[in-house]
């Protein structure tokens, strides 16, 4: 039988499962601190995440205006009833196959947090990073485990990915211009961190803000 890397999300939702140990605990901390960080340092004021999830990452997030798109009903409704109350998010149900970014699901930075991980089908993760793209003004945020080398027993729903290769051949008009790979001591490969991209256009701006 054919994984399908869709369906595996939704029932996981479904039956009560989470985001993983991603979203939780000392990593999505270092994610947060990270993101947080360069959201202030580029006076990011919104943005859109492919991948919402449960919604703890998202807790420890700080940022003007959020949309999260995610293609399990369930997970949008918790997020919804989650969030209720805070009118700088909103959530949308997408499907993954069919999915065409516009200029209603565009932001100043559009963001992919442990996702690209879970693509394990070639046409969905080329469909996933050209919205991905398509979604962005001005930054790319991916957190990710950039490499092409699997490990020996790897779970039917992970796949490793070198994003890099992709933004390369098909975003050369983003340039990467940050990367924060995790502390050694978190004990993951180490190629995992967040990789931050950037417009050519706005790059010269950027380099000037790091250097103040």
């Amino acid at each position: 039988m054919v994984f399908d890397s869709a369906e595996y999300w939704r029932k996981r939702y479904e039956s009560g499962g989470n985001s993983g140990a991603g979203s939780y605990g000392v990593l999505a901390e270092f994610k947060s601190r990270v993101l947080n960080h360069f959201v202030a340092v580029n006076k990011i004021e919104s943005a859109v995440e492919y991948g919402s999830g449960d919604g703890n990452q998202l807790s420890l997030l700080e940022i003007s205006k959020y949309l999260g798109i995610d293609l399990s009903a369930e997970v949008i409704k918790n997020l919804r009833h989650k969030f209720s109350d805070d009118s700088t998010k909103t959530f949308m149900e997408y499907d993954p196959d069919c999915f065409v970014a516009d200029d209603v699901v565009r932001a100043d930075i559009a963001l992919s947090m442990d996702v690209i991980l879970h693509l394990t089908e070639d046409r969905r993760y080329e469909k996933y990073m050209r919205n991905l793209v398509k979604s962005s003004k001005k930054f790319i945020g991916i957190f990710n485990t950039a490499t092409e080398s699997q490990l020996d027993q790897m779970a039917q729903h992970n796949r490793y990915r070198d994003h890099r290769v992709w933004m390369n051949l098909y975003a050369p008009e983003f340039s990467e211009v940050k990367v924060d790979l995790t502390p050694v001591d978190l004990g993951y490969p180490a190629t995992t961190g967040f990789y931050f991209y950037q417009l050519q256009a706005n790059i010269s701006h950027y380099l000037l803000m790091r250097h103040e």
